[in-house]
């Protein structure tokens, strides 16, 4: 389903692991469990979106029908540190064969509204991105700051045919920023919730996706 310039993944099943997820009762095991579980879900939608051809296979019994997806083999997947690690996992059984690099980033905290928060970038290991399908993956869409900062950096280790942008829940304001500066790149999310806070967080949202995950 299309909304706010992304795809939203509104499958049962996916909102029933959201469901999971946003519970503050879930402990941390669960919480990385299921988040590796959403990566691997929203792999098998992004599939929908490259690629694809008929071929013919044969059987033991005879002949069938089959698809190739050739974009599966030219695919880099940029994991955005810390919240994003089990993200990364469940993708990665989808995209068995891709490329994986590294990106860390903190946010920098700011008092004077949200649109003065951004993101420093402490840590850059992307491999070559020169005509490939780029994922990021980040759980949180929530002011687009890490994603500006992000973005580029990956952009320096070449041209992309596709950008694609996995994250669990967006927001509004989130969404409308990267669409309005990347408008090229194909946002994938389960949610979009209306609202931020004061320092920036998704409301509802589910809290700090690395927290919730690692500490």
């Amino acid at each position: 389903m299309e909304v706010e310039g992304a795809t939203v993944i509104d499958n049962p099943f996916m909102q029933k692991l959201l469901t999971i997820l946003r519970d503050k009762n879930t402990d941390q095991e669960a919480f990385r469990q299921v988040l590796r579980r959403v990566g691997e879900y929203m792999g098998y939608e992004i599939c929908r979106y490259l690629n694809s051809y008929a071929i013919d296979i044969e059987t033991p019994l005879g002949r069938a029908k089959g698809v190739e997806i050739p974009d599966l083999k030219r695919t880099v997947l940029i994991s955005i540190m810390r919240a994003s690690l089990p993200l990364t996992e469940g993708l990665l059984e989808i995209f068995s064969s891709a490329k994986v690099g590294f990106v860390v980033a903190k946010r920098r905290e700011a008092d004077d509204g949200i649109s003065s928060i951004d993101t420093e970038v402490y840590y850059v290991n992307v491999p070559n991105t020169e005509g490939k399908i780029v994922i990021l993956a980040d759980p949180m869409l929530a002011t687009g700051s890490t994603i500006m900062r992000v973005l580029p950096r990956v952009l320096d280790h070449g041209k992309p045919v596709k950008t694609i942008l996995i994250t669990l829940i967006s927001s509004k304001y989130g969404l409308n920023k990267v669409k309005h500066e990347f408008p090229s790149v194909e946002i994938f999310t389960a949610a979009i919730d209306p609202t931020l806070n004061d320092q920036g967080f998704i409301i509802p949202g589910l809290g700090d996706a690395g927290d919730r995950s690692f500490s």
